[in-house]
């Protein structure tokens, strides 16, 4: 059983970045939210950093301000990746109690956790046509990667979500996520991004699949029911709503110092 969210249309990277936080510790402070949660959402152009990452040394500022994409800071861990409306997002929150974690300890830390995404998202690549190899961290075909992944770990939630790189734009995923680094910097030598070759699906397979099939192959994946659509909570929206006016939308979040767990 899940608690599907589909991709709702919504754009505005800073709101879905906002949302994928609110759902996060909504599930954590309600313990009767006990169904886990799979969202699908798509961003506008942007480049999203890691939690601990250092803006100005991984992305290249004037290549993204020259595409009007902005460079935003999400609440997981992880390397900088590229959002465009030919990436898909996936994300699952779920409690540690679930069944799926109970079953296997190794769920419960990193980066066992990662398979909870990557495992059912290598085979709807595969399904679509695509050789598909799920590493550690990764999921590779053979022109280069095609998802990465992050992860929340909350006392009382988890949340782990990946990209899949359907038919975004490469050349300015090239462009944008080739900042200068900070040779010396301790804090980037701990938090740099792993720079590999990418692809997508649709250079794989020589054009771009119809973004239905994609949808239809991760929930099949997932063994999610599309008919079983839900929405956002009225708590889960004013968090959000919340989350946007503290944290989202102040420019000192995304592009300042790296933040600790206490912002």
């Amino acid at each position: 059983m899940w608690r599907y969210l589909p991709d709702d249309g919504e754009r505005d990277p800073r709101t879905n970045l906002a949302r994928e936080e609110a759902i996060a510790r909504h599930v954590a402070a309600d313990a009767a939210a006990r169904t886990p949660v799979l969202r699908l959402w798509r961003d506008a152009p942007c480049a999203v950093i890691g939690r601990f990452q250092l803006a100005a040394a991984e992305v290249d500022l004037a290549a993204a301000a020259a595409l009007g994409a902005p460079v935003l800071r999400r609440f997981t861990g992880g390397g900088t990746v590229w959002h465009d409306r030919g990436n898909l997002n996936i994300s699952v929150v779920l409690r540690p109690e679930d069944a799926v974690l109970a079953a296997d300890s190794s769920l419960r830390r990193l980066p066992g956790l990662y398979r909870l995404v990557l495992a059912p998202l290598a085979a709807a690549v595969r399904s679509l046509g695509v050789a598909a190899e799920m590493t550690e961290r990764d999921i590779l075909a053979p022109g280069g990667k095609l998802s990465g992944v992050a992860a929340w770990l909350g006392g009382r939630a988890l949340l782990v979500h990946a990209t899949l790189l359907v038919d975004a734009d490469l050349d300015a995923l090239a462009r944008v996520c080739n900042g200068p680094g900070a040779a010396g910097d301790p804090r980037w030598e701990r938090t740099q991004s792993r720079r590999v070759g990418v692809t997508s699906i649709a250079r794989e397979l020589g054009g771009a699949p119809a973004a239905a099939d994609v949808e239809a192959a991760v929930l099949e994946a997932f063994g999610v029911d599309p008919a079983g659509r839900a929405a956002l909570t009225p708590a889960e929206r004013a968090a959000a709503d919340r989350l946007l006016a503290d944290r989202y939308r102040d420019p000192t979040w995304h592009t300042g110092e790296p933040v600790d767990g206490t912002r």
